[in-house]
């Protein structure tokens, strides 16, 4: 390949942004790590989920905000549901709301997602969650009477 087409691609290449020690794994550890743990003494703390809460957590800005991750999980996620890999989607769209949590649009989108899925639980508890961050979002009544249609299923 001629110098005059490596340097470019180098260009882009040297200033495109690395994100992959940015972000921790999803991954669970293996359960012989916690085993170990325990063995060795120390307690496993177990942290309550919050995701069950029927409140948004805080104002979006705790200590995982970041709001640019958080729109690229949306991005991924969305092509996720395009390509018909709704659990791939259903991730990334909780991913961004771990990443920011008022982030009303993959709430909407995860309320859809689970509507694919026939999960009616999941379908209504995101709704709900996306009239709690976007009270006055342009499909409010939409969504209201979809609420209303699956409360009462």
């Amino acid at each position: 390949m001629p110098r005059k087409t490596l340097l470019p691609l180098a260009l882009i290449l040297l200033a495109t942004p690395c994100r992959l020690a940015a972000r921790p794994r999803r991954d669970p550890k293996p359960a012989s790590q916690d085993a170990k743990k325990q063995s060795d003494g120390e307690s496993s703390s177990l942290k309550p989920d919050d995701s069950s809460s029927s409140k948004p957590p805080g104002n979006g800005s705790g200590p995982n905000y970041d709001p640019y991750h958080a729109e690229q999980d949306v991005e991924i996620g969305t092509f996720y549901m395009h390509k018909g890999d709704v659990d791939a989607a259903i991730g990334r769209f909780e991913d961004a709301i771990r990443l920011r949590a008022n982030f009303a649009k993959p709430r909407i989108l995860l309320a859809e997602a689970y509507e694919k899925k026939g999960d009616k639980a999941n379908e209504l508890k995101y709704y709900k969650e996306y009239l709690q961050v976007f009270p006055d979002a342009p499909d409010a009544k939409k969504i209201r009477q979809k609420i209303e249609k699956l409360a009462n299923r």
